[in-house]
């Protein structure tokens, strides 16, 4: 995985570890781009995979044109200005969508230069995959009432410590959670299945969050980084595990606490690593979980 900046006029390229200072510093130009390159870690790659996420505030000049990707299909949401998609206006709140071996060209509004994310996706069974989540070649351009969903869970992606994470594991989940808000716009399932496998897809990237923070987010917290509300976030998250998202994130923090423990770390420090500033909260919560005190299972 490397992430790669693009600032300034011209082709200025910044070429940087994933340093939150250096892309405030192209966050500050007038139009920027950054991209997050995953590279599978296995020895043959998955049949279908997240490659890039990436996030753009575009030239004003910017023109490209006749591309063609031949193993590779990119879905951007745009966010802020316009542009022209195969000479088509794209406006806010619209998605467009580059087929492997179709040749396409985009452009911004010099007047007005958009704003968009994008995911590139890779793997020999791309095309039969994105099909299946409810694209369509013959429909390059379409409103899209989920932008607002998915953009919070992409802003995540670029931003956080890609070295903390099992990288194509979560970027998996990301990739599957985007693509079921597609199928899910497109299909009418009158059983709800698409509905279930839509919170399915909510409540383990969510899990994924929780692990990569040592289960120390609030409800709150995972509903704002998943783009819902705390309310809609916790039946979602009741209905697919049959318990609230406040008593899981409680049972996994004191499972982790007690891993800790018996790795030989003192309670203090556990209980700063899973979130408690107050020791004695910790204390209380892993005595009614385990009904001994953390101390106790140190010095076991």
């Amino acid at each position: 995985m490397f992430v790669r900046y693009m600032a300034g006029e011209g082709e200025k390229y910044l070429w940087e570890e994933d340093d939150s200072n250096v892309f405030q510093k192209v966050e500050a130009c007038p139009y920027y781009k950054k991209c997050v390159y995953l590279y599978p870690t296995e020895n043959h790659p998955p049949a279908v995979w997240l490659w890039v996420v990436g996030h753009e505030k575009a030239d004003p000049l910017k023109v490209a044109e006749n591309r063609v990707w031949r193993t590779r299909l990119i879905f951007h949401f745009c966010v802020k200005g316009r542009g022209y998609y195969n000479g088509e206006l794209i406006t806010p709140g619209t998605a467009f969508v580059s087929w492997p071996l179709m040749p396409h060209s985009i452009a911004s509004d010099p007047n007005d230069p958009f704003e968009f994310y994008w995911l590139m996706i890779r793997g020999e069974e791309v095309v039969p995959f994105a099909k299946k989540m409810g694209l369509d070649p013959l429909k390059l351009i379409f409103p899209c009432d989920y932008i607002d969903e998915v953009i919070p869970l992409l802003e995540h992606y670029i931003h956080l410590d890609h070295k903390k994470i099992d990288l194509l594991d979560y970027s998996n989940a990301l990739m599957k959670m985007v693509f079921s808000f597609q199928k899910k716009s497109v299909t009418d399932d009158a059983n709800g299945y698409l509905a279930i496998k839509h919170h399915n897809s909510y409540v383990d990237l969510s899990k994924h969050f929780l692990h990569d923070n040592n289960f120390s987010l609030s409800v709150q917290e995972l509903a704002n980084m998943l783009g819902i509300s705390a309310k809609h976030y916790n039946r979602v998250f009741k209905d697919v595990v049959g318990i609230s998202p406040k008593q899981y994130i409680m049972e996994r923090r004191m499972e982790l606490a007690m891993t800790l423990l018996r790795n030989g770390l003192t309670p203090t420090e556990v209980a700063g690593i899973i979130g408690y500033k107050d020791y004695a909260l910790f204390y209380r919560a892993f005595t009614k979980q385990y009904g001994v005190t953390p101390k106790s299972i140190r010095n076991v």
